[in-house]
């Protein structure tokens, strides 16, 4: 039988190298700390945090959906390594992401609550979205963070989620014991950052409720956002087939067109 690494397509070596330059630049960074100035920071921040944007909107979500390796013991390492990058468990991002695609941004009940924790609509007023700038700049502080560690520790990933978040650990154990500087000025602002451009884009993706089958989900389809970000436009389509692979979405723009 023919030994094969990649489970869907060798293209998710894009989104593999993504993150290795993540973990590479962040590496180096703590190794090199004393010897950074603030001249170098100005373009240092901004490149950590698109890294990182990147890896949570991109890498990470397209590894939830389609793990990348035939074996299965490769996307378990991966996801424990990932999870360095990130700063959270890949199990608890998960357990969160599939709590939107089950609830797709929903509007609240007749008591204000949505189902799903990172909805627009959760802290909004009167029935509205929540406004773009309080959702971005708090949204990392109460996307249904709390609910998403109880049912990743009550489920079968019980056992995943410790490995991955012992990997949080230990990376940054790592990076404190290399430089504590790096970790204060230079970790902490560019998780910070990075996750609120995330919570924009989701933000941007889900914006105004309408019914249909692929509810509250907006599509782009310019040409060069979809070929740097591995066709993260085709968001509709992606709520309505969210198991087809990256490559497999322009073709189904058809299926989703009301």
């Amino acid at each position: 039988m023919r030994w094969r690494l990649w489970r869907y397509s060798r293209w998710d070596a894009r989104l593999l190298v993504a993150s290795a330059l993540q973990t590479a630049l962040n590496v180096w960074l703590a190794r090199t700390w004393d010897r950074r100035d603030w001249g170098e920071l100005l373009w240092l921040w901004p490149l950590g945090t698109v890294l990182f944007w990147y890896n949570t909107v991109v890498v990470t979500h397209n590894f939830l959906h389609t793990p990348w390796f035939a074996w299965p013991a490769l996307n378990r390492a991966y996801a424990a390594l990932d999870s360095i990058n990130l700063g959270v468990p890949v199990t608890l991002c998960r357990v969160h992401h599939l709590n939107h695609h089950r609830h797709a941004n929903d509007p609240p009940d007749r008591f204000g609550r949505t189902r799903d924790h990172s909805s627009t609509f959760r802290f909004g007023v009167d029935g509205r979205p929540e406004r773009g700038l309080t959702y971005a700049l708090l949204g990392l502080f109460r996307c249904g963070t709390a609910e998403a560690w109880r049912e990743a520790l009550s489920g079968d990933e019980r056992h995943r989620l410790l490995t991955e978040l012992g990997a949080c650990g230990a990376g940054l154990a790592v990076y404190l014991a290399l430089a504590p500087g790096f970790v204060v000025l230079y970790l902490i602002p560019v998780f910070y950052a990075g996750a609120v451009l995330g919570v924009v884009t989701n933000y941007r993706q889900h914006g105004g409720h309408r019914a249909g089958p692929s509810p509250n989900a907006v599509s782009g389809y310019g040409r060069l956002y979809n070929w740097l970000c591995c066709n993260e436009g085709y968001h509709r389509e992606h709520h309505r087939r969210p198991g087809v692979h990256w490559t497999a979405r322009p073709a189904l723009r058809e299926e989703t067109t009301p």
